[in-house]
């Protein structure tokens, strides 16, 4: 999926979208979604809560993986 797309289809759900980079985090409530951009396609789409945060140190990692943007929408709600 084309990062703009993407980006129009979260908004849509209710989600507001920010930027850091090639970063793109989306928050509706206490469930975030975030996602790279990599030659204007999304990748790597991750679903998690807002109060959890990866651990470098005891390798954990916050939230769940999605293959495609709907499964993270729904995931999220």
């Amino acid at each position: 999926m084309e990062t703009q797309n993407a980006i129009k289809k979260l908004a849509k759900a209710g989600f507001e979208v920010k930027q850091t980079g090639n970063r793109y985090f989306a928050q509706a409530g206490r469930n975030i979604i975030s996602f790279f951009e990599q030659s204007g396609s999304v990748i790597c789409i991750n679903v998690r809560s807002s109060n959890d945060q990866d651990d470098a140190q005891s390798d954990y990692s916050a939230g769940v993986f999605c293959d495609n943007l709907t499964q993270a929408i729904r995931l999220a709600r």
